[in-house]
């Protein structure tokens, strides 16, 4: 049996470059990105340069979209609180729902899974995307596919702000560790507490911004 290969388009390839980028610190938070430098850059006319960049303004990467180009978001502390305060209710419904659908027992088992993976992670792209999937496990089994597409429309936000908070191995250190209290009173059935906990997390995190990007 062949393989099928999908074809991207010129748009959906620079769409990736730049928001890896933009992902990475290449470019930086709060700078400008041009119709005319990305044309120049990579070879192509305006419209798949018109395309990326307003899929980046519906992944909430971008804002201030003109006729020339737009501005890579940055983080104030009254955004970073609006995200974050957004993202900590909508991952606490989908915990309930999880109660509420009968699905704890496969949360608890892809929890302690991305938990385990994030205390062993090596570097930053494996600590990340185990707390990505750590998050994710509620929304994936939450039964409600305009949650689960939330979360994932927002995600690469949420990235951005933890990425900017979570420096140290420190703060790393304690980020597991409020993961560990979550699984252990959800596990037991603890679901308020549990909520509550989650709850803590994203309010700790949003104090770890505030420090390192007052």
């Amino acid at each position: 049996m062949k393989d099928t290969l999908v074809k991207m388009t010129l748009s959906e390839q620079i769409y990736n470059i730049l928001k890896n980028e933009i992902i990475s610190g290449t470019i930086p938070l709060g700078s400008k990105v041009t119709n005319r430098e990305l044309q120049e850059r990579f070879l192509v006319s305006s419209t798949p340069v018109r395309d990326t960049i307003n899929k980046l303004y519906q992944d909430g990467l971008v804002k201030g979209v003109t006729k020339t180009g737009a501005q890579v978001i940055s983080f104030d502390y009254e955004y970073a609180t609006e995200i974050n305060e957004f993202i900590a209710a909508i991952s606490s419904v989908a915990l309930t729902m999880t109660v509420a659908k009968g699905t704890d027992k496969e949360v608890t088992k892809h929890l302690k899974e991305s938990l385990k993976k994030q205390a062993a992670a090596s570097d930053d792209d494996a600590y990340f995307d185990a707390d990505f999937h750590f998050h994710k496990s509620f929304f994936d089994f939450c039964g409600n596919q305009f949650l689960k597409e939330t979360y994932k429309r927002y995600n690469l936000i949420r990235f951005l702000l933890i990425k900017s908070a979570i420096r140290t191995a420190e703060d790393r250190s304690c980020s597991i560790k409020q993961h560990g209290d979550i699984v252990n009173a959800y596990s037991a059935g603890q679901f308020g507490l549990a909520s509550q906990l989650l709850e803590q997390h994203y309010i700790h995190g949003l104090a770890l911004i505030k420090e390192y990007n007052p």
